[in-house]
């Protein structure tokens, strides 16, 4: 069997939009991501559907699994001849053990590269709008961890305090919110003014950010007082008077939103919310499983309709897995439920020929029914429909169609699953919006709520169309929001509507 490759990536810093293109490339290529805990979970959505995913993480106090073991698991999957992503949070060669798994990996024969991240002793200060070096202020910055290392049974700081106290650039300090009472105090008692400027930015870059300005004696009182924890940055110089930051009036800043659904859905919804400025969680724990049995025969087929974007994408995954020529969809007509569907298919030069006013099933049964009966009266022919969607599709579109006479074939495409694990993790999240992409999420999120037996008393729920809204009054009599139209630009409009209220 002919041996794998591991990549060892930088995961960013916090904001996943802050990941490289190289780094992306080779996510979506992998076989296997074996991650951190802090590398945002948002990452792994690059990945593809049957890529292995393995959770190694280490924080203070608690490691997921040795370092010895994750050097093991690397070679050991690459063995197995598969492509690895080992995803790491910041830059793998910052504090990050890189390069220990990078001589692993090349004694043990097995080709490595690494794809440099951007480092959260750079980024995250920016982020607060401290800039690390600053023209009058700070010609150098010196970087340096936190981390206790163990001696004798006891955790000691290997910092030399007596030199770092006598720099003239910016102190960076990563990792270091659990002896930052050790490192102030050294830092004082080594000769560094009391009053010298600094910072703590926790959870830099992601919309939870917050950043906390003070002087070296009182660091650690303020800090703890204001409840700051890691994961944080610790910046110790002039510069960190700096605030060069605009917000530019964005209406979500300071949100935020859960997304659930697909993870194509929540990709495109999390997008446009960011763009407003809000911090998005990823709680898209549902799963697409397409349908292992052949397309339908399409010859005799009148009309195709699409119901959803994954629709259209697993259709034409099964053209080409069939290798069916898109040639036999000439002369076929297609109706869509929504502009979202129509422009996948336009992605793939294929355009549609009806799309309803209102964007749901049921205005979709009543205007296609409707004008295939027109065609009737006008003595064209009209040959067979095929429904080309998620085996737990709505009702009504089949309901309306035998109500009105017309033959139909039900084709389910695909079954829409739960990924157990994902819900789980999800469940115990209380953002200040949670937004439903369908009835079936609704459904998923509140039998897993009961078997959980949580409740969530924060978060305000937000539903894609009535259908979603109807059957979320089913499990909660708790006002909530319904887009007006069935489209993402429709729920962000609505988030920033109820937002703006609020804060009014």
């Amino acid at each position: 069997m002919k041996t794998g490759k591991v990549y060892l990536a930088g995961g960013g810093c916090g904001d996943p939009g802050l990941l490289t293109l190289r780094a992306l490339e080779a996510l979506r290529s992998c076989d296997v991501v074996i991650y951190d805990s802090l590398v945002s979970e948002e990452l792994l959505k690059w990945t593809a559907l049957s890529c292995e995913k393995i959770y190694v993480g280490k924080r203070y106090g608690s490691h997921a699994m040795k370092q010895s073991e994750i050097n093991a698991l690397l070679v050991n999957k690459a063995r197995e001849g598969k492509t690895v992503v080992r995803l790491k949070g910041g830059d793998p060669y910052v504090f990050g053990r890189g390069g220990e798994e990078f001589l692993a990996l090349k004694e043990a024969g097995i080709c490595c590269e690494e794809i440099p991240g951007i480092s959260s002793a750079i980024a995250v200060p920016a982020a607060a709008g401290i800039p690390v070096t600053h023209r009058g202020l700070a010609a150098s910055i010196t970087i340096v961890t936190g981390t206790a290392a163990e001696e004798d049974g006891h955790a000691r700081l290997k910092l030399d305090f007596d030199t770092l106290a006598r720099l003239e650039g910016t102190l960076v300090i990563l990792m270091g919110m659990h002896h930052l009472r050790e490192i102030a105090d050294g830092l004082l008692e080594a000769g560094k003014e009391p009053d010298t400027p600094c910072a703590v930015i926790m959870e830099g870059t992601t919309g939870r950010q917050r950043c906390m300005r003070t002087v070296l004696a009182r660091i650690y009182e303020e800090a703890s007082a204001q409840g700051f924890t890691s994961p944080a940055v610790i910046v110790i110089g002039a510069v960190a008077e700096l605030e060069l930051t605009d917000e530019c009036g964005l209406p979500l800043s300071g949100v935020t939103a859960g997304a659930t659904g697909t993870s194509r859905f929540v990709e495109k919804l999390s997008d446009a919310l960011r763009e407003k400025g809000a911090d998005v969680w990823d709680m898209g724990f549902m799963e697409i499983r397409p349908n292992m049995s052949s397309l339908p025969d399409l010859e005799t087929c009148g009309w195709l309709v699409f119901t959803s974007p994954n629709g259209v994408r697993v259709f034409l995954d099964k053209m080409k897995q069939e290798r069916k020529d898109l040639r036999i969809l000439y002369g076929k007509r297609i109706a869509v439920i929504g502009p979202g569907t129509a422009a996948v298919l336009e992605e793939n030069g294929i355009y549609v020929d009806y799309v309803p006013e209102v964007y749901d099933a049921a205005h979709l049964a009543e205007g296609l029914t409707e004008r295939i009966l027109e065609e009737r009266q006008e003595a064209c022919a009209v040959a067979s429909v095929v429904f080309l969607r998620a085996k737990q599709g709505s009702d009504q579109l089949p309901r309306i169609f035998t109500e009105k006479g017309i033959a139909f074939l039900d084709y389910p495409l695909y079954d829409i699953g739960v990924r157990e694990e994902k819900r789980t993790a999800t469940l115990a999240k209380e953002p200040d919006y949670i937004v439903f992409g369908s009835a079936m999420g609704v459904r998923a999120y509140f039998e897993g709520m009961e078997q959980a037996g949580l409740t969530n008393t924060k978060s305000r729920y937000v539903c894609i169309g009535q259908l979603c809204g109807e059957e979320l009054r089913k499990h909660t009599g708790r006002q909530f929001l319904i887009a007006e139209e069935s489209s993402v630009d429709s729920i962000v409009e609505c988030l920033c509507v109820d937002s703006a209220v609020a804060v009014s």
